[in-house]
């Protein structure tokens, strides 16, 4: 990147498109489209609207948005006014929505109408104590000139000081947005993202990939989750189209399938756990002509992806699209090495390489304050004048993880320490061996175990508990709780995960929930992760007991969940996630049962229909509802061929 483009900030990129390609479509969702005039136009009325509160530039906007064409809109226009934007996920739990906005003190909350009553009930019934957060509805309230707040500011203002944040808040009129993840403490981070490091990435994507104004990217990720700002910005920077499917489109694999084709997807960024999905589905369809001809890039990150993972795809797409492996923390901003999958024959259970580093940035393996050699592992550090501008509100932990470069004590060179373990091979290419402590990272979001740890101890029934992610016969990877009981007491998995849905957002909950007599421990004291049981097939203890199928339906959805869930016996009133389900099995769940009943369920009727008696009984409901709807045509289409026989 020259010096020149260095400076240019990510507002300067979008208002290039803007000039070019005002007319063109800049954002396409299920209802609606903006052209990039169209979007500037919503952007501007956003930043006039935070503009008009009298708040400092810098100060901190929540947006309480799902990924939508309005979240893009409230996006840009913070960004226009000067503002640091900060995704908040709608399905996080009042508590944990509370301890994020008490971490970051916004100054003003945006959302939408879809969201604003769950909101507001968060923000009043998880803690009374808490000030009222202005709330700003978009577009509904942007429609009007009619600008008052329902609620006033009470509390302390959201104003960055110098003082206060860190040795690595050096321009703070570089801040852009905050992305909150996992702490081990039981309280979030607040990564504190600068747009320095934001423009200098997306910038390196599109020169280094060529993309262009032809260029449609998909948006996958949820809002909170880093590798969402690729997908928006990508697109909009090289003057191309950001697609956005609906929430129904995401949740189901033929769908999402169809809607890639429909909408001629070119550029995707998504975990490898979606993109084992896709690959099953592509593998599964009958039509055997090449699927997703207009895709040429799929961009993994966020988990490890195995060589295994890319001969299935290649098996399977047969589209020539290539496939590049990201890495890199969210302190670091997005991604700092890549790396080309190429053709090599390697053994299938080997992970593909995080690669070599992009421009202006170096990888260092260090071990005991030395740069280790090749082939020596030791942990990776990463240095670039474009990463992250530290922890928000939090300098001792922006001092720990930020750190002189051991290799360069007679000059200030600060690194991240990622806490990754990895070593560079003989081809000068780097490759993650897995992390150092207790952190994990599942479906492509991080999770601190001992903050689950942390809250299952608070249980009155739990004496000890540890977590662990481990693989299931399927090849998929589960969170598992093991728990020690207290004396006396038998805790069982609907009380723990009630418990711990108000504490923790959905993709921290344990899947499986073990009953241990003790947990094993080192020669030090510490827990043995590595000598905790493998996850069995065994039911779990519940609530409720056993009861057997009674039926023809639930015998066939008992045989299913079984197959999705890896367990030996499932009981017509277990409930699907109290026995480890996820979103992820949830699809996965409704395509076995399109593939072997021929019913088609949208996955929001496994949150309806949560057991095997309720589903069974819906589908028997639309089966019959189905039968007889044909049966009232067949009987319709005979008296209409009866009266035009008579007129004959």
């Amino acid at each position: 990147m020259s010096s020149q483009t260095s400076k240019t900030s990510i507002l300067t990129l979008f208002e290039h498109s803007l000039v070019r390609f005002g007319q063109s479509i800049a954002v396409e969702g299920p209802t609606q489209s903006l052209t990039y005039a169209q979007l500037n136009h919503q952007a501007e009325k956003v930043a006039l609207r935070l503009a008009g509160l009298g708040i400092p530039e810098r100060s901190v906007v929540g947006i309480f948005m799902d990924g939508s064409v309005e979240y893009v809109v409230a996006v840009l226009g913070t960004i226009k006014a000067g503002m640091i934007f900060m995704p908040m996920n709608t399905v996080f739990p009042g508590q944990r929505l509370i301890s994020i906005l008490d971490k970051t003190n916004p100054s003003v909350l945006i959302t939408d109408s879809k969201n604003v009553s769950q909101l507001k009930q968060k923000i009043t019934t998880s803690n009374q104590t808490t000030p009222s957060w202005p709330i700003i509805n978009i577009p509904g309230e942007l429609q009007s000139r009619d600008f008052l707040f329902e609620h006033q500011k009470t509390g302390p203002g959201g104003n960055i000081t110098h003082e206060s944040q860190g040795p690595l808040y050096k321009d703070l009129t570089d801040a852009s947005y905050i992305i909150t993840t996992s702490g081990s403490t039981g309280q979030p981070k607040a990564i504190l993202g600068s747009n320095a490091g934001l423009t200098h990435f997306i910038s390196w994507e599109i020169n280094e990939f060529g993309l262009d104004p032809d260029v449609r990217v998909s948006l996958f990720s949820p809002v909170t989750f880093d590798v969402s700002l690729r997908d928006i910005f990508v697109p909009l920077a090289a003057g191309g189209t950001l697609c956005v499917p609906g929430d129904e489109t995401v949740q189901n694999p033929v769908g999402l399938l169809n809607w890639m084709n429909l909408k001629k997807v070119t550029v995707t960024h998504m975990v490898p756990t979606l993109f084992r999905e896709l690959t099953r589905t592509i593998m599964e369809q009958e039509n055997k002509d090449p699927l997703l001809p207009s895709l040429k890039y799929v961009f993994l990150a966020g988990e490890p992806v195995y060589y295994s993972d890319i001969s299935r795809w290649r098996q399977a797409a047969s589209n020539g699209s290539k496939l590049i492996n990201l890495y890199g923390p969210s302190e670091t901003t997005l991604a700092k090495l890549f790396h080309r999958v190429d053709e090599r024959i390697v053994k299938a259970d080997e992970t593909v390489p995080i690669g070599v580093p992009i421009p202006d940035t170096e990888a260092l393996i260090i071990n005991d304050g030395r740069a280790c050699p090749a082939g020596l592992p030791g942990e990776i550090h990463i240095k670039t004048p474009f990463m992250s501008l530290g922890y928000y509100n939090d300098p001792q932990l922006t001092r720990e993880n930020f750190v002189q470069n051991p290799l360069h004590r007679d000059e200030e060179s600060v690194v991240y320490r990622t806490g990754d373990q990895g070593l560079v091979d003989s081809d000068g290419i780097i490759r993650f061996l897995g992390r150092l402590d207790g952190q994990v990272k599942l479906y492509g979001r991080r999770i601190e175990l001992g903050e689950i740890e942390s809250f299952l101890r608070q249980h009155r029934d739990v004496s000890e508990a540890a977590a662990a992610v481990r693989e299931d016969a399927s090849g998929d990877f589960r969170l598992i709780a093991y728990i020690v009981p207290r004396e006396g007491k038998k805790p069982v998995v609907e009380n723990l995960r009630a418990f711990l849905q108000d504490k923790l957002p959905d993709y921290m909950l344990p899947q499986v929930f073990v009953n241990l007599d003790a947990l094993p421990l080192t020669h030090s004291g510490k827990i043995d992760r590595n000598a905790l049981p493998d996850l069995g097939r065994q039911r779990p203890e519940m609530q409720s007991p056993y009861i057997p199928p009674a039926n023809e339906h639930e015998r066939t959805l008992c045989d299913i969940w079984e197959q999705v869930l890896g367990l030996d016996m499932v009981g017509t009133r277990d409930g699907f996630f109290d026995l480890g389900g996820t979103s992820i099995l949830s699809i996965r769940l409704v395509d076995r049962i399109r593939q072997t009943m021929g019913v088609d369920l949208p996955v929001v009727k496994i949150f309806q229909y949560p057991n095997v008696s309720s589903l069974a009984a819906y589908i028997q409901g639309m089966m019959s509802s189905t039968r007889t709807y044909a049966g009232l045509e067949e009987r319709a289409a005979r008296r209409r061929a009866a009266i035009a026989s008579r007129r004959r």
